[in-house]
């Protein structure tokens, strides 16, 4: 029977992304660790693979979930998948500028027609008080072509990520969370997961993580692949691998994310491997069921064998 080991040589940091209102750091480093734990098992010969040290840094607090209203301006109540503590970062009113980002995002997500406005949207129910109506008829677009709760689970993001974009307090307190745990510990690698991914390689390009020398990244259910993210970071939305990056890409079928597609089509300098896994249909975009693949476990052993990138 294989067997795993815990706390290889290397140091792994993993920004995480939406959805970690009820949970924290310490939660985050056992889940993480346990799904590596798991498809490192699954390796064919992996008695005593080493399970490297993970650490998970723990941002979702500073989108202010105790401002007044909490999670609950959007009128969605817990909704599929989703709970009022999983939502800061997406609440309260829109301008105009959050909100023509916010379509850009869900036109691309779901494209074609709008379906007829109408008292009750589809699976949304009634008009939501502080989103705009055409947002509104853009989710449940998005409802109709990716299943019920879509639209809200990708608006979620979105509005996130506008946030962390556009933002400068914001980004700046994020990025100095995850900066300090990676000079804490000495770490070389990250991991990132969904709206992590645009941190992690925000803070690659500002050069914030050359010191220590982050040298390998692990994406997984990455929203770069969206033109309207990219236009938020430096670099006119062209994504620049630097030279000395090796960088791992993980995307499923059935993401709602990825749209079950990789990065290589938008890098336009350097390059990155794009591999494709199935994480089944239940919750293909989770990052425990990326994590657990073995596919990404391959990449991991061959990091804890030497520390070095691949």
């Amino acid at each position: 029977m294989s067997e795993t080991t815990r706390g290889g040589g290397v140091h792994i940091v993993g920004v995480h992304g939406i959805g970690q209102g009820r949970t924290n750091e310490v939660r985050l480093a056992y889940d993480w660790g346990n799904a590596l734990a798991r498809g490192l098992r699954r390796r064919p010969g992996a008695t005593g693979t080493a399970v490297p040290a993970l650490t998970v840094p723990h941002y979702t607090g500073l989108y202010k979930p105790d401002a007044p209203g909490g999670g609950r301006h959007l009128g969605l109540g817990p909704g599929p998948g989703l709970a009022d503590a999983e939502l800061p970062g997406a609440d309260g009113p829109m301008d105009e500028r959050e909100e023509e980002f916010v379509l850009q995002a869900l036109t691309a997500y779901a494209p074609g027609p709008l379906p007829e406005a109408r008292p009750h949207q589809g699976t949304l129910g009634a008009p939501l008080p502080y989103v705009p109506g055409a947002v509104t008829r853009r989710l449940a677009a998005a409802d109709a072509r990716h299943g019920r709760g879509a639209g809200t689970k990708v608006l979620v993001l979105v509005r996130q990520a506008y946030r962390y974009l556009y933002e400068e307090e914001l980004g700046e307190q994020i990025r100095k969370v995850i900066r300090a745990e990676v000079e804490r510990s000495g770490a070389r690698v990250l991991i990132a997961h969904s709206l992590g991914s645009v941190i992690a390689y925000d803070m690659l390009h500002r050069r914030e993580l050359r010191d220590p020398g982050i040298h390998t990244l692990l994406t997984c259910g990455s929203p770069l692949g969206w033109l309207t993210v990219r236009r938020g970071l430096p670099g006119d939305a062209h994504v620049a691998v630097p030279e000395w990056l090796a960088w791992h890409n993980f995307h499923a079928d059935g993401d709602p994310v990825t749209g079950g597609a990789g990065l290589a089509h938008v890098v336009t300098s350097g390059s990155l491997l794009d591999t494709r896994v199935n994480n089944g249909l239940a919750a293909p975009h989770d990052a425990v069921r990326y994590l657990a693949q073995a596919d990404v476990a391959d990449t991991v052993a061959a990091l804890t064998a030497d520390d070095t990138p691949l």
